[in-house]
């Protein structure tokens, strides 16, 4: 089981970092988060914006690792697999991330 978590950690971080930008959005609308100013972002472009960088952290230290460990997933098919997953992951984030760069979020 825990091949399979290695094999697939790239994609369930993506899917992890997404669903909590989803929940984050949705409870800061209706807190009230976008009408608090903090200079110049609302608190809620800063929670979204440090989320995200920190999902993107995450998978960048891990397409990292799976890049220079070998001896996180055994060679062959799964490394490939698991470069795939991650590099999958990262491109995920970064792109259905973006949106939180966005100065409007609650319309």
């Amino acid at each position: 089981m825990a091949l399979v978590m290695r094999v697939l950690a790239g994609l369930l971080l993506w899917a992890a970092g997404f669903a909590v930008l989803y929940a984050l959005h949705g409870l800061g609308c209706a807190v009230g988060w976008a009408d608090v100013r903090l200079g110049a972002f609302t608190l809620l472009s800063l929670v979204l914006i440090g989320t995200w960088l920190a999902f993107v952290g995450l998978a960048l230290a891990w397409a990292l690792a799976v890049w220079r460990h070998e001896e996180l997933l055994p060679q062959g098919f799964l490394a490939t697999i698991g470069l795939t997953s991650a590099l999958s992951g990262l491109g995920g984030l970064l792109f259905t991330g973006a949106p939180v760069l966005l100065p409007a979020h609650c319309l």
